[in-house]
């Protein structure tokens, strides 16, 4: 198993350096479309004022797509909910949008190596005196819809006792009742003001997201779980696919996207 995957990562850097040469011997012509968040700071924002995209993935698209010898970038804004659909359909090439990588989603999609790490947690207002994961029974919390973060809190609770087990195939976040509620929202803004206004109790996410919502008067718990790893979604039976697959891992090799992490605060 270890030779095996040596094997592949030896593979993979080679196509890397050989993408690396072939662009740039080439003249870059052509749009591609990247589906991004508009509302993630540090990693995908939108500023209506300039009409212009920041963040790290904003910058990690701009150079897998001159890696991959493309012209020009055209960003699509995406959410949670949405991203799969805009894939499947085609509006896109390819997604960098917080996305986390599951075994479920790698039976449909082609991913990318990993270019980011974080873990989920959990964010409150201080004057909710809300301090521990122990606190949170009975509480309702809001979590963004079109992700999994709901039933991985749920999960996570349940294995620390604090609310009793459940059938986790069977879960729905609207429906849920057993310890603790959701509330689900169509953006991260929305949860964070559902959160100030006291519409919910904690605000859920991986930690990258809670800290762009994080000011005075509000606290990331100490304690996060379910680590998340963020990959390129494709299509399975895109040709770009394993050109990006050697694009992102010749950007991690290189040093670029740990560069990104820290321009970025990521």
């Amino acid at each position: 198993m270890v030779r095996s995957v040596r094997t592949w990562m030896l593979c993979v850097l080679a196509a890397a350096t050989a993408l690396c040469l072939s662009a740039c011997g080439e003249q870059r012509t052509g749009t591609i479309r990247v589906g991004v968040k508009a509302d993630v700071a540090n990693f995908g924002l939108y500023d209506e004022e300039s009409g212009r995209y920041s963040g790290m993935e904003i910058d990690l698209a701009e150079q897998l797509c001159e890696d991959l010898g493309y012209g020009q970038v055209q960003f699509v804004t995406v959410t949670s909910a949405n991203r799969e659909e805009t894939l499947d359909a085609g509006e896109v090439d390819m997604i960098l949008a917080t996305f986390t990588i599951t075994d479920e989603r790698r039976e449909k999609y082609h991913v990318s190596p990993v270019y980011y790490t974080d873990s989920m947690a959990v964010m409150v207002e201080d004057s909710s005196l809300l301090t521990d994961m122990a606190d949170l029974k009975d509480c309702r919390i809001g979590v963004m819809e079109g992700t999994s973060h709901a039933g991985l809190f749920a999960q996570y609770l349940a294995e620390k006792g604090i609310i009793p087990a459940f059938d986790a195939e069977s879960f729905k976040a609207a429906s849920f009742d057993g310890g603790v509620t959701f509330a689900e929202y169509d953006s991260y803004k929305a949860v964070s003001d559902a959160l100030e206004y006291g519409e919910v109790d904690a605000f859920i996410a991986d930690w990258s997201i809670l800290s762009g919502f994080r000011g005075e008067g509000r606290t990331i718990l100490s304690e996060t779980f379910s680590m998340q790893e963020y990959g390129v979604f494709t299509q399975k039976n895109s040709p770009l696919a394993e050109r990006i697959d050697a694009a992102v891992a010749n950007r991690l090799a290189d040093g670029t996207i740990d560069g990104l992490k820290t321009k970025w605060g990521n």
